[in-house]
């Protein structure tokens, strides 16, 4: 079965703050959680945009470059002569169970991002943008960086300025970024949303469960509310409180940053397609597997054919398939990689 191809009034536009991630080695990549969606999506085959600004500097020009070559829109891009494009650094250790944990260290405080206001809306590349998607997405990160970043968020999410699609929200709660630790303005701008991404670690963090159906009491507004369960399930919840779920892949996991990025984009990439929430999580699980497998924040999908293969194949079959740094292994498909 072919991949149907979006049209590009019916992609994705990605608002928040992207920025450059210096390796161990002092190799620059991109990074931040709506350009890695945003870059996601577009290596789907999904028309996508990022949304944002970044400064008049080497790190902004990175951003620019990489953005462009993994073909995302970057018409609505505003460069700040003055403010610099934020950056991190991040160590990656075990836990004390054993797993993978990484430890990031942000240097964001006044960046260009950060200026972004209710005005930012209005610019013309913006609208034209916001107009058109079939999905705006934004993130619980976006309100941290500032009042006036919040208050872009408030009028994004109440007044929906000239927007027509679907809004989603990844919750994408960073302690760092709230050191007061009060999650109810996240809260109140999750539930304005039409669709929240959760995990469920950071649900009982934020939300103070993660029961999937008490979380829907706490959210009772938007359409959907996406529950992901780490290395377990994702559960999609409607208002009626009826939930599809579908397993996690396993997987062989090098390093877990982006591992969300992707599943979101692997998501919506359903969502533009008009899929089913079954297909569309399986999506979400196939991205957030390939990105778990590589110390960067995003990677590759699979090929075509075994993306097909393994949005079609069986329970059992989907259930047998392991993921590691050499690919995926699909029982009996034939196409693995």
């Amino acid at each position: 079965m072919q991949e149907s191809t979006p049209t590009p009034e019916s992609g994705v536009a990605c608002l928040g703050e992207a920025m450059v991630l210096v390796a161990p080695d002092s190799t620059l990549h991109l990074a931040g959680a709506e350009a890695n969606v945003a870059a996601g999506l577009a290596a789907l085959g999904v028309p996508a945009a990022w949304v944002g600004r970044l400064g008049d500097d080497e790190f902004g020009t990175l951003i620019r470059t990489e953005l462009r070559a993994r073909g995302v829109d970057g018409r609505a891009i505003e460069v700040d002569p003055e403010r610099p494009t934020g950056h991190y650094s991040k160590t990656t250790a075990l836990d004390e169970h054993g797993e993978p944990r990484t430890d990031s260290l942000y240097s964001r405080a006044g960046s260009a991002a950060s200026a972004m206001d209710p005005g930012f809306l209005d610019r013309p590349a913006v609208a034209e943008l916001f107009g058109r998607a079939a999905v705006v997405h934004c993130s619980g990160i976006t309100p941290a960086l500032s009042d006036s970043c919040l208050a872009l968020m408030r009028r994004l999410l109440r007044d929906r300025p000239g927007i027509s699609g679907v809004v989603s929200f990844d919750v994408n709660w960073r302690e760092q970024l709230w050191p007061d630790g009060d999650p109810r303005m996240v809260v109140e701008l999750a539930n304005l949303a039409d669709l929240v991404l959760v995990g469920a670690d950071e649900a009982l963090r934020v939300l103070g469960t993660a029961d999937p159906h008490e979380l829907r009491l706490i959210l009772p507004a938007p359409a959907t509310v996406v529950v992901k369960d780490g290395a377990h399930r994702a559960l999609a919840v409607d208002r009626s409180g009826r939930s599809i779920a579908v397993p996690a892949l396993r997987v062989d996991v090098v390093e877990p940053v982006g591992a969300g990025d992707a599943f979101a984009a692997g998501y919506l990439s359903g969502v533009v397609r008009g899929e089913d929430q079954a297909r569309c999580l399986r999506r979400g699980h196939i991205g957030a597997a390939a990105t778990l497998t590589v110390a960067a924040d995003s990677a590759p999908p699979p090929p075509a054919a075994l993306l097909d293969a393994l949005l079609h194949c069986s329970e059992s079959d989907w259930a047998a398939t392991s993921v590691t740094a050499d690919g995926f292994a699909l029982r009996g498909s034939g196409v693995n990689g």
